[in-house]
């Protein structure tokens, strides 16, 4: 019984040999794959673009590129932005009768590309697999492309306006009393209301600059617009009135200006339409006429 045993130990043992042994003949067999060519297409990846992935091929044999493209590993938000260098995975794997250099693998000069300019950044993998990453060319902006046109005021009342820009996502504006700077703000739509901070007589102009995915276009500059208080209907404890090319309208303390409201100045009452500026003559308000005089008060 026991030679039996030992007898079917050794059979068993036998085989498990002779697998293994096939086994590490087979893959002793295996073509070495030693350098790899790949075309890319990244056509598709530009400032603004939400494209994520590329497209790779090779007229190697041996291996094959899983899905056939690279997948992103670097776009920050939902669209590419401008000085990002867009990276991407791709994966390799060997068939059957194939193997990669394990030595060389790691290393840049294993690798050659064509179509798209791209870089060799790392690789990592074995015999059978790779996960190699690759990057295009730093996306850059033109800043002419994000130029703003149309600078001008709105009536020459104090309200900068101007044309949208392609893919602008805001703008930034800067006001200047001759050459001493005012103040600034931002908007994401195409005029910015400065008469709040429009206090003193002078001529005023504004600079503006659109930016997107990550760049700024250059600074355009407006034409001086002239402001002048009134000598009649000066300042108050309370306030101002101000006159522009459009009319009347009143600063209060807080910068803000009253519209499309009435309000008590000195005792009297006035009425400002929606853009800010004092009515007169006859105004309905909730459906009842009011007559307001030629100063505007009632």
């Amino acid at each position: 019984m026991k030679a039996k045993s030992f007898l079917k130990g050794m059979a068993v043992f036998m085989s498990i040999m002779a697998v293994s042994a096939f086994s590490a003949f087979a893959a002793g067999n295996k073509a070495e794959i030693g350098s790899v060519n790949l075309q890319i297409d990244s056509s598709d990846i530009e400032i603004g673009s939400a494209a994520k992935k590329i497209s790779v091929s090779s007229g190697d044999d041996g291996f094959t590129i899983q899905n056939d493209e690279g997948t992103a590993l670097n776009m920050q938000g939902n669209v590419w932005k401008s000085n990002t260098a867009p990276q991407f995975k791709v994966i390799l794997k060997a068939d059957s009768e194939h193997k990669f250099n394990t030595n060389n693998l790691k290393t840049a000069n294993f690798y050659k590309f064509s179509g798209a300019e791209v870089g060799f950044v790392k690789a990592t993998g074995t015999a059978n697999s790779i996960t190699l990453t690759i990057k295009t060319k730093k996306l850059k902006s033109n800043p002419g492309d994000l130029t703003v046109g149309d600078v001008s005021w709105r009536d020459e009342n104090g309200v900068a306006e101007w044309s949208s820009v392609d893919n602008a996502e805001k703008y930034l504006v800067k006001l200047y009393r001759g050459s001493q700077f005012i103040t600034s703000g931002e908007t994401t739509g195409t005029s910015y209301d400065f008469r709040s901070a429009i206090t003193q007589n002078g001529n005023y102009s504004y600079k503006i600059r659109a930016y997107a995915y990550g760049s700024y276009g250059d600074w355009v500059s407006s034409e001086e617009l002239e402001m002048r208080a009134s000598s009649s209907q000066g300042g108050t404890e309370n306030g101002r009135w101000i006159l522009d090319a459009h009319g009347w309208w009143f600063l209060n303390p807080d910068r803000s200006y009253p519209a499309n409201t009435w309000k008590m100045i000195n005792g009297k009452w006035y009425y400002f339409n929606k853009s800010g500026y004092m009515k007169t003559g006859w105004v309905q308000t909730n459906g009842i006429w009011y007559y307001l005089g030629a100063d505007g008060a009632m």
